[in-house]
Formats: structure tokens, C-alpha cells, sequence
């Protein structure tokens, strides 16, 4: 086992998400006049390794049922293939992935002590969808949906109610966007490994439909995420300037169109994987930039 090897697999790419999660929040935060940056670190070391461990787990548990074995590799699905390829022994990968949801656990306490019952609530859902995510809801057609709450909008409401104590509706509806795009990225990750899915026992919404109609329910919630921000500024829901949040809609634009046309072509589907992740980050680090920007104008 190389240090290169756990270093990817420890560092994988989509951990930025939680860094870019806990950030929203707390600009939400900052916005409505709050900021402690203790809270802010160990919020992201808490959701970062709450996030690693669930990456992990996946994977020792998809090499454990042969999915890893089966799925096309590409640069955004079909698994890491680190457990495959023998680079990690399985039971040193569920060590670590135990270690890191371990590691999180006193973040979480210490912040339920400071906050109370309401981040208790988060901590409980989280931990208990991180360890029996891929054992249990990835079978039972809720992996698209815990994956699109945990990280969306629980992160972003979490995140801000570690800085103010407090729950608004501003918080609550801005997550709704980025709940859906992540949940997004799952959905169309899923589509090139439907086979191996399906032979390994998981049950998700692409098995269920079809790549298909399960493409064509992507490119609909996508449309409606990317909607979904600026109806709400327009509405005054939320400030103004998060409106920026649109500077993602070419690329969702993108992510639809190719994957409406190549959904059953692997290789083809791979510039729709990437565009439809970027769609997500983006959108997430835009209305943190939007927030910010609304509270330097004293919107």
C-alpha cells in the first residue's frame, strides 16, 4: 500500500464539496451578522471527514458485493478501483473510514453541547446515513435522496446554526438547490453502472427506470435547481446579488444536453459527469459569494 495510493484515496476530489457547504452556510451567517472561525474549522473538518468516511465505506462495501469489479472506470464513476486492484487492503480501507467517522464524533458532541438538540437531530441523521448508506439505503432506492439531504441542505443549515443558534428561512431555502444538484450528481454517476449496480444488490432510481426515463428525470430536476435560486432573490426570499448563482446554468445546460443524447454511451456520457459536477460547485460557491457580497452592500 503506497502513500500515493491513500493519499487519493483519502484526498478524493469531492471532499471539496464540504468545504464549499460549510462555507454557504456560514456566509449565510455572515450575512445576517454572525461569524466564529473556530466554529467555521471544525465544522469543516467535522463534515470533510464525515464525507471521507462515507466515501470509503462505499467503496470496501461495493468491492465486498463485486460491483467495483464490474463498473466501467471513469473519471467521475464506476468506483476508485484502489480495492480492486489490491493498491488497499479492504479491511485497512473500512479501518480508516471507521477511524474518520470516530474522529468526527467529538466535533459533533462539542457542537450539540454549545448548540443543542437541533444540531443532536442533524448529527444523529448524518452519522446514521454515513455508516449504513451503502449496506442499507442504497438498496432501498434512498441513496440519490440522503445523499442530495446530508450533503445540501442539512451541511448548509448545520453550518449556520453552529454560528447563530438559530434556523431561518433564508438558510432552509437555500439549500434546496444544492440538495437537488448533488443528489443529481449521484443520479447521473449512477447511470453508467446500472448493470453492476444491479448485480451487486443496489436499488436506485436509474435501475428503476431506466437510463432512459431516468435521464430525463435528471435533466427535469436539474432545470428546476438552476431555476430555483433566482426565483427566490427575485421573489425576496433571499438577497439579490445570490442571483449569480446562474453563472452555473451553461454548464447544467451542457450536462443536460449531452446526456440526453448519449445516455447509453459511456465514454460519450463522461463530458456530462464532469459538467453536471461543476454545475454543482459552482452553484454552491456563487451564492456564497452572493451572500458575501450582499452583506458588503448592506443588502
Amino acid at each position: 500500500m503506497s502513500v500515493r495510493d491513500w493519499f487519493r484515496e483519502a484526498v478524493e476530489p469531492s471532499l471539496l464539496m464540504s468545504f464549499l457547504l460549510v462555507t454557504l452556510g456560514t456566509a449565510i451567517a455572515v450575512r445576517d451578522g454572525f461569524f466564529n472561525a473556530t466554529y467555521y474549522v471544525l465544522a469543516v473538518i467535522g463534515v470533510t471527514l464525515s464525507q471521507n468516511a462515507v466515501n470509503v465505506l462505499n467503496d470496501y462495501h461495493d468491492y465486498k458485493t463485486g460491483i467495483d469489479a464490474k463498473t466501467t472506470k471513469t473519471p467521475f464513476s464506476g468506483g476508485s478501483k484502489y480495492l480492486v486492484s489490491g493498491a488497499i487492503r479492504p479491511e485497512s480501507a473500512f479501518s480508516f473510514a471507521v477511524a474518520s467517522l470516530l474522529l468526527a464524533l467529538p466535533i459533533g458532541v462539542y457542537f450539540v453541547l454549545e448548540r443543542g438538540v437541533v444540531l443532536l437531530a442533524i448529527a444523529i441523521v448524518a452519522g446514521v446515513s454515513v455508516y449504513f448508506y451503502t449496506t442499507t439505503f442504497a438498496r432501498v432506492y434512498m441513496g440519490e435522496f440522503l445523499a442530495g439531504l446530508n450533503l445540501g441542505p442539512l451541511a448548509i443549515i448545520g453550518a449556520y446554526y453552529v454560528q447563530t443558534g438559530m434556523l431561518t428561512s433564508g438558510a432552509i431555502l437555500v439549500g434546496v438547490a444544492p440538495g437537488i444538484m448533488i443528489a443529481n450528481v449521484l443520479f447521473l454517476n449512477e447511470v453508467p453502472d446500472i448493470g453492476a449496480d444491479s448485480a451487486g444488490g443496489r436499488r436506485n432510481v436509474p435501475i428503476v427506470l431506466g437510463t432512459k426515463r431516468a435521464v430525463r428525470l435528471y435533466a427535469a430536476l436539474e432545470t428546476f435547481a438552476v431555476a430555483w435560486t433566482p426565483a427566490m432573490a427575485v421573489l425576496g426570499l433571499i438577497p439579490a446579488p445570490t442571483a449569480i448563482a446562474l453563472l452555473a446554468a451553461p454548464f447544467a445546460m451542457k450536462a443536460i444536453r449531452i446526456s440526453m443524447r448519449n445516455y447509453s454511451k459511456v465514454e460519450s456520457l463522461v463530458p456530462a459527469l464532469g459538467a453536471n459536477i461543476i454545475t454543482a460547485y459552482l452553484t454552491i460557491a456563487t451564492l456564497s459569494i452572493g451572500f458575501i457580497t450582499s452583506k458588503l452592500l448592506g443588502l
